[in-house]
């Protein structure tokens, strides 16, 4: 086996949040005070994903710090269906939008879709949003109370929210890596994200705050919306809520994996074998492959249970 990288080859690391509410919907900061509190924590992006209704500041962007156009809408349950469906939308590159066979969404255009009569009404709408030049991301499933089949009757999502900082800090549901899991072994191929989906209705000092727990960190060419979607679609970004991420390849059968000092790193797949390494301070994972994995991903856990994650590397 040649080479396989997780990250692209040139390139610099930039953090972001996919996911958080302002004043415009139900967040208790405006978008200045949000983006301004991220600005202060070294993030590079953010993604104002307000309810039902699309958002785009790419007009304030700086050379620094950089919006990235999306929302979060809800698709109407009927009575009694104790699910939730939140689908994510994230504005794609120049190339997508150009390729548009629908009209691309404007800056506070609401999303307003059709009450559920099916998996087909979740479709439809992913199909939509990609049809205007969008990548769609699967949000929250385990605080939704969805299924792994809810999600697996979708076809075309970019992503799964493995993460969401609000649900796991305040109600103890946000983590879905073991969903994400099974539609990995299935054959789903999906990355994953982790998020705030911060509100912030306690004070940003506050331990009960939701910010600044869940976050992608991008290997890209540059700090664009362009440099950033083409790189997560390709998978070259990791997500962390604590440990940082440098390395990630397979080098002749075999994996090599670096990070900043954790106590664990895993190294998982389709099957139940595979690797830990374990310590004070680890730094790194080698394993040689067996030849039959359709795909591995890592996590590195620190001693205080925070956890980074790669995305898969697929070999079949």
């Amino acid at each position: 086996m040649k080479t396989v990288n997780g990250f692209i080859a040139e390139g610099s690391f930039y953090k972001g949040n996919f996911h958080c509410h302002s004043t415009l919907s139900d967040g208790a900061l405006t978008v200045e005070q949000l983006q301004d509190a991220y600005k202060e924590k070294g993030y590079h992006f953010l993604s104002h994903s307000e309810h039902d209704f699309f958002t785009n500041f790419e007009s304030s962007n700086e050379a620094d710090f950089i919006t990235l156009p999306s929302s979060e809408v809800s698709i109407l349950m009927p009575q009694g269906d104790y699910r939730i469906y939140h689908l994510h939308v994230i504005l794609g590159t120049d190339e997508h939008i150009q390729n548009a066979t629908l009209e691309p969404l404007k800056h506070m255009q609401p999303i307003i879709w059709d009450a559920w009569e099916g998996y087909s009404t979740a479709q439809a709408f992913i199909d939509d949003m990609i049809s205007r030049g969008n990548l769609v991301m699967f949000n929250h499933p385990h605080w939704s109370t969805v299924e792994w089949e809810d999600v697996y009757a979708l076809n075309n999502l970019f992503a799964l929210e493995i993460y969401n900082h609000c649900s796991e800090w305040q109600e103890n549901m946000g983590n879905s890596r073991i969903m994400w899991d099974t539609l990995l072994r299935k054959g789903m191929r999906l990355y994953g994200l982790a998020t705030d989906d911060n509100h912030n209705r306690q004070p940003l000092d506050s331990p009960k705050n939701d910010s600044f727990g869940g976050w992608v960190v991008v290997k890209a060419k540059e700090l664009s919306r362009n440099s950033i979607i083409d790189a997560m679609l390709k998978g070259s970004f990791y997500s962390s809520t604590g440990p940082e991420i440098y390395d990630f390849r397979i080098v002749e059968d075999e994996v090599i994996f670096e990070c900043s000092p954790v106590e664990r790193i895993y190294m998982n797949g389709d099957g139940r074998q595979y690797q830990i390494e374990i310590g004070e301070n680890v730094t790194q994972l080698r394993k040689k492959l067996q030849g039959t994995e359709k795909y591995i991903r890592i996590e590195a856990i620190d001693k205080f249970g925070k956890t980074a994650f790669t995305n898969p590397i697929y070999l079949d």
